[in-house]
């Protein structure tokens, strides 16, 4: 039996994309997997994926401090591949190749330069430097390594000249088994993920209040954590300035395991993202969870967003800048339930056949035959 050994400093232990999905598929594959990852609050009793847990850096800037304990821990494993998921951990990858011989490989979940200078607890002046430096990082690293696996088209443009996979993170079918009879609340937002100022989360509540004062009913709902303490108060403080405590929830961070009984209950999703950088090059995974459960979306209007939801007929585009365009798209699908019903349904029928796991399962195992076989 192969041995596979995973590594973040960064992502929760179970993590969608790379428990549920990549770790839960290789080890039914087949391989005996590894999960080296920051320890979670309680660890899975009889699994079959190995968790060394980890502990996770309280500040951001020491992660890369961080990545060479796990190099130990790594080497530990024996593993015949190891499989990195974090930026600050392209030296560790260089070491375990250097060190061991086996094949590594490095995911990509985002375009690292350009979310760079989207880091809210980056000095201005610090980030062009932060980011040519990490550039030249990994221009130095990745020709020591297996592979890449990147998530879409633009993000993987900087890796075309290594040996390299697009790999989505769509969801997992077997998480998203709707029940027909189940109704949806029909003045029922929500919003999933986490909470920063550069997804839109200001306008969000401006154009929400909007639609407030002539849908009363309306109520909108945000599973996820907020990224400091800082602006949670703003956010909680422009809550009841705006008069919204009673139209507003903030539910936290939720297993992932519990997403889909949110999503289930949800007639509109929605992502607001801002126009920033990175977010013009990568798709939330949110999107197509929303389709999934069969949920209308309400989206902001990037070309990678416009081709997804056009395409399928799933939702409606919004300027996430102007707050009066979100309120729009919220009424237009709050007072028109066939319309948001049948985008819903479009959307269900686009993860059906398309935006799932299942095929991008199977290139996962064919890209790890592929590294092992040489």
């Amino acid at each position: 039996m192969k041995k596979i050994c995973v590594l973040t400093t960064v992502h929760h232990a179970y993590d969608g994309r790379i428990y549920h999905k990549q770790c839960k598929s290789l080890a039914r594959a087949g391989y005996h997997v590894t999960l080296v990852a920051p320890r979670p609050e309680k660890i899975n009793e009889n699994d079959t994926i190995e968790l060394i847990p980890i502990e996770k850096p309280k500040k951001e800037w020491k992660r890369f401090f961080r990545s060479f304990s796990v190099l130990k821990l790594a080497r530990k494993t024996e593993a015949d591949l190891y499989h990195f998921h974090d930026p600050e951990l392209l030296p560790v990858g260089v070491l375990l190749r250097l060190f061991t011989k086996k094949p590594v490989i490095f995911d990509v979940h985002e375009h690292y330069p350009n979310a760079i200078m989207s880091k809210k607890y980056l000095k201005p002046w610090l980030k062009k430097p932060i980011r040519v430096a990490y550039e030249l990082i990994e221009k130095l690293c990745i020709p020591f390594l297996s592979g890449v696996i990147y998530t879409t088209d633009e993000v993987g443009e900087r890796y075309l000249s290594y040996k390299s996979c697009k790999i989505e993170n769509y969801p997992l079918q077997e998480m998203f088994v709707t029940d027909e009879k189940k109704p949806k609340k029909d003045d029922y937002l929500l919003y999933l993920g986490g909470i920063t100022p550069i997804r839109g989360i200001t306008e969000l509540i401006d154009g929400f209040s909007k639609v407030s004062a002539s849908n009363p009913e309306a109520k909108l709902l945000f599973v996820g954590s907020f990224e400091s303490h800082s602006y949670e108060q703003f956010i909680h403080d422009k809550v009841k300035a705006e008069g919204l405590e009673d139209k507003i929830e903030f539910k936290g961070k939720v297993p992932y395991e519990q997403i889909e009984q949110y999503l289930s209950s949800a007639s509109v999703g929605i992502i607001p993202y801002l126009p920033v950088p990175n977010h013009l090059v990568c798709l939330p995974n949110k999107l197509f969870e929303y389709m999934a459960a069969g949920v209308a979306v309400i989206a902001s209007d990037f070309p990678h967003y416009r081709k997804v939801v056009e395409s399928a007929n799933s939702g409606l585009l919004v300027d996430p800048e102007e707050p009066q365009s979100i309120a729009r798209a919220i009424n237009t699908l709050l007072e028109d339930k066939n319309v948001t019903k049948k985008m819903g349904d479009n959307g269900r029928i686009a993860f059906s056949e398309t935006y799932n796991w299942n095929s991008e399962e199977k290139k996962l195992l064919t890209f790890y035959n592929d590294i092992l076989k040489k």
